[in-house]
Parts: structure tokens; sequence; C-alpha cells
């Protein structure tokens, strides 16, 4: 869910037909969920304005979707980053759906976009880990503001074995003797998070802005070893597979997973046990229109067909408890899908309470 370049909104209206020649994966994972809204489903149609990232409308998870409900419309408007989202949505941009992560749903909610999900309408809701039902970010004041649909780690380090020995401390990413060979990911809080980390910190997010002069200079003694500060998870894996990089700060790991699939010898790790951890989900937005649909469309995304393909085939860490269980175990060990009591373990990706001093300082950082 943690996105690359931005581009501009792709909108693509998909008039939701019975399809025939459906994939063979499709069919066997995503055409029967689990349970199914009964009283939703013979009520469902008109118009549904789904504004998300591109996971989404992936063809494998839609398509089934769109056969299930022949009378109900879609459109859907790609957003590829949450400022991206975020800016368009306080432009006035309608729609029923929109997927935000837990770091931005606290400025939709104080923004007044978003309307309370009624969990009632929700036939998979049970089927979620209660640890993932009962996640503190996504009420407030005794609502549910977003229904979790996917979770992971972030800022860990994915290096190349026949290239570095070990990354154990997050000082370890910043070794003169990898010089031109480190890859930073291009975000202002993980950034300055694995800085801190490197300078012992014990609470990244309470940085003062003396701190952040201190972590602005670590980065320029440190200069040498960065060879690029990356925005695509895409490009960063390929300058590793190709040996210009060793080391990606910033990643998840399904880095190291992709790369070992290639024949490379890839490690994902947290240095001494930190990292962030990001959860992403599905939220109904005040404008929308048709409210019963919604909670159709948010339901079947936490059905047990559409997480076990996610979680499969893009190493997302299923809601599902079901989807999870269902998992080869082979899968878990070689890709690090980890279950959600890791969230609990990790820093969560929030915003600081100086964030416009981070961004500032970040951008000095990236100018050097």
């Amino acid at each position: 869910m943690i996105k690359g370049v931005s581009k501009l909104p792709i909108v693509v209206l998909v008039v939701i037909l019975i399809l025939v020649g459906a994939a063979a994966y499709s069919l066997m994972y995503l055409v029967a969920p689990t349970q199914t809204p009964t009283a939703t489903k013979a009520t469902v149609m008109g118009r549904l304005v789904a504004f998300v990232w591109e996971d989404f409308t992936v063809p494998e998870v839609f398509n089934p979707l769109t056969e299930k409900y022949p009378t109900l419309t879609v459109e859907n408007s790609i957003f590829t980053s949450q400022p991206e989202m975020f800016a368009k949505l306080k432009g006035g941009f309608k729609a029923d759906i929109v997927s935000p992560c837990i770091d931005f749903l606290p400025r939709l909610i104080e923004q007044d976009l978003l309307q309370p999900i009624n969990t009632v309408k929700l036939s998979n809701w049970e089927n979620l880990f209660k640890s993932i039902r009962e996640y503190p970010g996504v009420w407030k004041e005794g609502k549910l503001y977003m229904v979790p649909t996917a979770f992971g780690l972030q800022a860990g380090v994915t290096y190349r074995k026949d290239k570095v020995p070990s990354i154990t401390k997050w000082v370890d990413v910043f070794n003169p003797a990898y010089k031109n060979r480190v890859l930073i990911l291009n975000d202002a809080r993980i950034g300055i998070v694995m800085a801190a980390w490197a300078l012992n910190y014990e609470d990244p997010w309470s940085l003062t802005g003396q701190d952040l002069q201190r972590i602005k200079e670590f980065y320029r003694e440190h200069r040498d070893v960065i060879l690029k500060f990356y925005e695509s998870d895409i490009e960063a894996r390929e300058l590793l597979a190709s040996g210009d990089a060793w080391i990606i700060a910033g990643s998840g790991p399904a880095q190291s997973y992709w790369l070992k699939s290639e024949g490379i010898e890839a490690e994902f790790t947290l240095p001494e046990g930190k990292g962030i951890g990001w959860l992403c989900g599905l939220s109904i937005l005040k404008t929308s229109g048709n409210i019963e649909a919604a909670h159709l469309y948010i339901d079947y995304f936490i059905s047990e067909g559409p997480q076990y393909y996610y979680a499969y085939e893009w190493l997302y860490g299923p809601t599902n408890e079901q989807a999870f269980k269902k998992l080869p175990q082979e899968k878990i060990a070689e890709s690090g899908i980890v279950g959600p009591e890791t969230l609990t373990e990790v820093l969560p990706l929030i915003d600081p309470p100086n964030l416009d001093e981070w961004l500032q300082v970040w951008e000095e950082i990236i100018a050097g």
C-alpha cells in the first residue's frame, strides 16, 4: 500500500456485467466468499465511486465482484499517494469509498470527510483478527471509521548477503564501507526515524527541533554511503538486483522475497527489533450516495477470497484470520508475512506533532 512515484489519478469506469472466462485462480478463491450479506445482495444497485489504491482494481479480485453484483456500476478513481488522495478530497472530490492508511485516517476524520461504518452490515467483520477489529486507531469516540484490509512492516532493512555480512544495528546501515551502496526511502517520517534509531533515540515521534538538527547533521556526515533517496520499490529492488546498491533502508519483507525469487541472496531484518508497522483499509466518505453498496464493497474486500489473494500474491498481511490460517507455512516463512500481533511490537506509522518541522528538515537533508 505504500506507493512510489506519484501519477495523476486514473479514472476507470467499470460497468459491472456478468463476465465469462474468468481466470482459474479467481474462480477457485474469489467467486464464493465465505459469507454473503444476503439482504444487501438483494438490493444493491446503482453507482458506486471508489477512490482507491490500484490494488483494489486488479482483475483477479475485482472481476468476481462484478460478476456477483451485475446491477451495480463501480467507478474506480485511482490515487498513487496519500497526500494526493487527501488533497483531492479536501478540494471537493466526491466518492463513496476511500482507502486510507492509519497515518492519514486522523486527517480525514478531523476534516469531517468520513462517516461511521456499521459493522452489522459486514458479514465478514467477525472473521477479522480480534486485535485488528479492536485496533485503537480505526475507532474514534466509539465509532468505526476504517475497516482494515491489509497490514505489514515498513522501515526495515533489505540487504544483499553476498555484499553485506550482516545488519544488526541501525547504525550499521551507515557504515562507511558501504559508500554509494545504500538506498534510503524518500519519506520524511521514515527517513528521520531510521536516523534517530541509529543515534539511539528511544522515542522518535517526540523529536525536538534540536534533535532534528542533530539528525540532519548525521545525514550530512554519512552522505557518502547514500546512493539515492528512492521513491519506487521497483526501482530500489532493481538497483539491488544489478549490484549498484547493496542495502535498502525503509523496505518491507517483500523486497527480499522478490530478490530471492530472482536467485539473489537477500535478507530482510529489523535491526535491534525496531521497525514501523503499517495498516490500511477502507472507509466510507460523507459524500456517499450509496451506503448499502459501500458496506457491501468493504465486506467483499475483507472476505476470505480477496484476502487470500493479496496475502499469497502480494504478500500483504491478511486481516481475515481464516485467510491467514490457509496460507502455506512455507509461504509465510519465505515471504516474511507477519501476523497482526507484530503491529503491537513495532512503532506505528503516525504523524509527529511537529510534522511541518520534520518536512522542512527532510527537504534540507535531501538537498544535501
